[in-house]
């Protein structure tokens, strides 16, 4: 938890100040293939890692396309139209997904 709490002040813009419904909080990495079937059509996820780490691409089998990200970057990505998993991490990474939920805007006033 240290490792957080210090990344997070090193880096003051991951206060995005009540932007998003929805923040998801992992350790390691997504090596399966999935769609995000809970995220807005329309939106846009952010993905946020943060830690130590060599490997855990954002992988888009559907262009053939493998990102890499590191700690202190911020990749964007359609998620519930583009499949999409990790390649395999090797040492410690924690991943903040950041979305707006589709049952929350469906259901709000």
């Amino acid at each position: 938890m240290t490792l957080l709490a210090e990344d997070f002040k090193k880096c003051p813009a991951l206060q995005f100040g009540g932007a998003f419904f929805t923040v998801a909080v992992k350790e390691g990495s997504s090596e399966e293939i999935h769609l995000d079937f809970n995220d807005d059509p329309n939106g846009i996820s952010w993905i946020v890692p943060l830690g130590n780490w060599k490997g855990g691409e954002f992988c888009l089998p559907q262009l053939g396309i493998k990102i890499p990200i590191q700690s202190g970057q911020i990749l964007g990505a359609m998620t519930r139209i583009l499949a999409h998993c990790s390649a395999p991490v090797k040492g410690f990474r924690i991943i903040l997904t950041l979305f707006a939920d589709k049952f929350l805007l469906d259901h709000s006033t």
